[in-house]
């Protein structure tokens, strides 16, 4: 798995210190789209939203797919 990912969120979220969310929101989708994508075939953009909780940071991802990509499956 890479974490690549994971420490670039929790890198920007530090630096940020979530002081624009919605910014956040859009570079999560930004990097979580290319994995959905890899299993599903999507029929809307990923969408995240966010919410502060108390000492939570709460992320939702919404999405809508039309099927699950079967396994061994290579695009062209």
């Amino acid at each position: 798995m890479d974490y690549r990912i994971t420490e670039r969120l929790s890198n920007m979220l530090e630096r940020d210190k979530l002081q624009d969310p919605q910014h956040v929101c859009e570079v999560l989708s930004e990097e979580i789209k290319p994995l959905i994508s890899a299993y599903l075939d999507l029929q809307t953009d990923v969408k995240v939203r966010y919410k502060k909780d108390g000492e939570k940071n709460l992320f939702w991802i919404e999405f809508v797919a039309s099927r699950i990509k079967p396994f061994g499956y290579i695009p062209f």
